[in-house]
């Protein structure tokens, strides 16, 4: 017999003997005229209860998470007032740990006839690298039917299937999104149809809103935050499978969208929250900082009403030009990024809410800087790219030379040929290790954006500028950028380390900010 035959007999046994004790003391309390315990409570109470099981998209956090949210956070705003939601799900769980873990035996033990339990995994069951996490589709498929439909029956309540939400995963040529989890989103749909359970396609809704914003419109549904502005956060955060929460309330108004569909008496009791009459102001007060040669952090006074900004970029000097999306916010605040070192742009914002888009802000023009220290990585004799300081393992840092390593000991270097131009092609790297290249600077503040690759295979690589952490970059078989901005010298010397599983460096950009 296998384990999961195994558990699957247990746990059907535990659940007939809890309806059976049930069934026994609902008879003798009826013949002796007294309640069961919560049964008085039950009928004086019209209300009914929505339980949640899932994983951390679902979840509830508390406000240092800021603004992390799960769907399940966001849910009860749209349902009427007699329908409290009651959200189990936490991070990191799979279909059969949360049952291991005595998670559902948790909900099981309060749920109530005609209360609800919603289900959603998939994420964490298809982590074939964690023993404790992995459940094949066809145990998740069990797991769903045997614990958690079964259980929620056998107390008189009803099982709603949610297929895996979707996560920001796209088709980088029509910019159409992916079926995340597809596997597990099958297995979900067949159980529900097998055991005539209520479904939520949560992954083709969520999909087919997010092919309707479009990829970079979906940066601010998921956890895609500037550095500097959570305190948590320091470096900021860019997340493709968690929400912030103006994403967590577009899902949860998906899961209420599809419930209002279902032939279940909560139907009737989805609303929706009432939308604005008017579509927002238009913002004011653009003002941009931290200007390096790729990007910047725009700035502007907050929108009353407003859900979302879109920032949009042209470039200047031709009023003809089309206006494209830069990028999004749910604040009034953006880092815009992907520019042209040393050009001329215009920038404006659009406020946004249910109601529409607002009038354009008043343009803001805006010039790119110029990289004060350009430097090329690899092995000595590699072509070196236009305007870049070579730097191979034998630079190293002394005073008076200006730049170069600390140590080179360990280190490796590799040139691939001509297939990825002369910045990119080579580079140096220490596989589990870390070294430190310094550069002699004058005190202020700059914007570091480092090139990380490898034609050949995959290139991780974190980072840590003037002893601060500052975030990664990795990249398969190709190369990366990533740019660093507040970057606060002090000591005349600007000190990068470069550490993590390949600790790959192609090439580094150094530009004072203005």
């Amino acid at each position: 017999m296998g384990a999961t035959e195994r558990r699957t007999g247990g746990g059907r046994r535990r659940g007939l003997l809890a309806g059976t004790v049930a069934v026994l003391a609902g008879a003798i309390t009826a013949v002796c005229g007294i309640a069961a315990p919560g049964q008085a409570a039950a009928a004086d109470d019209d209300g009914v209860t929505v339980y949640l099981a899932g994983d951390s998209t679902v979840q509830t956090y508390d406000p240092y998470w800021a603004p992390q949210a799960g769907w399940g956070q966001m849910l009860d705003r749209y349902f009427s007032d007699e329908v409290t939601v009651a959200n189990h799900a936490i991070g990191g769980r799979s279909s059969r740990s949360f049952v291991e873990q005595g998670r559902l035996d948790a909900i099981l033990d309060e749920i109530q006839p005609g209360d609800y339990l919603f289900v959603q995994f998939g994420h964490n069951d298809a982590s074939v690298g964690i023993p404790e996490r992995y459940t094949s589709p066809a145990d998740y498929k069990e797991f769903l039917r045997d614990d958690y439909i079964g259980g929620a029956r056998e107390r008189g309540a009803i099982p709603v299937i949610v297929t895996p939400v979707s996560r920001r995963s796209f088709d980088a040529t029509t910019g159409l999104f992916d079926v995340s989890f597809p596997e597990y989103v099958r297995a979900a749909t067949e159980v529900a149809a097998e055991e005539y359970v209520p479904l939520v396609d949560l992954s083709a809704a969520s999909r087919a809103y997010l092919d309707s914003i479009g990829p970079e419109e979906a940066e601010s549904v998921f956890l895609h935050v500037p550095a500097g502005v959570y305190p948590n956060r320091p470096t900021g955060t860019m997340d493709d499978t968690h929400f912030q929460e103006y994403g967590a309330i577009q899902m949860a108004r998906l899961v209420a969208g599809e419930v209002a569909g279902l032939d279940v008496p909560l139907a009737d009791r989805v609303v929706d929250v009432e939308p604005p009459r008017h579509a927002p102001r238009k913002p004011h007060g653009l003002a941009a900082g931290d200007v390096s040669n790729v990007g910047l952090r725009l700035t502007w006074r907050q929108v009353r009403g407003a859900d979302i900004y879109r920032v949009q970029k042209r470039l200047a000097g031709d009023p003809a030009a089309e206006w494209t999306l830069a990028t999004t916010s749910t604040i009034p605040l953006a880092d815009v990024t992907g520019l042209t070192e040393g050009t001329a742009y215009e920038l404006r914002v659009v406020a946004v809410n249910a109601a529409g888009d607002s009038k354009p802000s008043k343009p803001l023009a805006v010039t790119t800087r110029v990289p004060d220290a350009r430097f090329d990585f690899g092995p000595a004799g590699a072509p070196v790219a236009a305007g870049c300081t070579e730097v191979t393992r034998g630079t190293l840092y002394a005073d008076g030379a200006g730049y170069g390593f600390v140590d080179t000991t360990g280190m490796i270097d590799r040139d691939r040929g001509a297939a990825l131009g002369d910045l990119d092609r080579d580079f140096v790297a220490f596989f589990g290790g870390r070294y430190e290249f310094l550069a002699d600077v004058p005190n202020g503040t700059y914007s570091v954006t480092v090139h990380v690759g490898d034609l050949l295979g995959t290139a991780r690589s974190s980072f840590a500028v003037e002893g601060v952490e500052v975030g990664g970059a990795s990249a398969g078989r190709g190369v990366t950028t990533q740019t660093f901005n507040g970057i606060e010298v002090t000591d005349g010397r600007l000190d990068v380390a470069v550490y993590g599983t390949t600790a790959h460096l192609n090439g580094l950009d150094i530009t004072r900010v203005g």
